[in-house]
């Protein structure tokens, strides 16, 4: 489900949430994912679906004040996590949800799909998550792209997978660049083969074999 709160009333996908209240919202978050993933009365164990957190994190925006892919959102710690974060932990510890997007704006600077801190650091170090991330359209390439937070696009594979990245989504042009990466000793195989198998482990589940 699309989690973000109503921040500001210009946001055009105001229609797709739950509403601007973090309880409220993690309330509902948590019922929606745990009821689209359950597994029927023959096969409990195996999921129906696999339900997306989205978008991971601090994201409310189109193009105003700037373009969702150039948007750093200045946000502080104590915002992050009375606002922003409670609807985020309530997808993936209490619904239990199989992966989370991260979105397209950088928060304080960092890419949400480069910074390690958000997304190996919380979501798995921190909450005991165990499954994977995925990428807004492009935007693992755009750490590179839109952000300029790295030179190139080498940097930018390596800066995704190395901060909890596990699949790109749009192009390939993040990905395509992890044997560079790794040959440059910017990331390892290592780093691969667990994204691999974060990513075969909901496969499984899903019955997908």
């Amino acid at each position: 489900p699309n989690m973000n709160l109503v921040r500001d009333p210009r946001w055009g996908r105001a229609q797709e949430v739950y509403s601007e209240d973090p309880f409220l919202s993690s309330l509902y978050t948590a019922k929606f994912v745990s009821g689209a993933q359950q597994g029927n009365e023959s096969k409990p164990e195996r999921m129906q679906a696999a339900a997306c957190c989205k978008h991971y994190a601090a994201y409310d925006t189109e193009s105003i004040p700037v373009k969702r892919v150039n948007f750093s959102a200045t946000v502080d710690s104590r915002n992050m996590w009375e606002t922003y974060m409670p609807v985020f932990r309530s997808c993936v510890q209490s619904g239990q949800a199989a992966h989370v997007m991260c979105s397209y704006n950088a928060i304080n600077g960092v890419p949400t799909c480069g910074d390690p801190k958000l997304l190996n650091g919380i979501l798995r170090d921190q909450w005991k998550w165990p499954g994977f991330v995925v990428s807004d359209y492009d935007a693992w390439a755009n750490i590179y792209r839109s952000h300029a937070y790295c030179p190139n696009m080498t940097c930018a594979a390596a800066t995704g997978l190395n901060a909890g990245m596990d699949q790109e989504v749009g192009s390939d042009l993040a990905i395509a660049q992890l044997q560079a990466a790794i040959d440059s000793h910017m990331t390892t195989e290592e780093a691969v083969t667990t994204a691999f198998k974060r990513l075969f482990r909901i496969r499984l589940q899903l019955g997908m074999h």
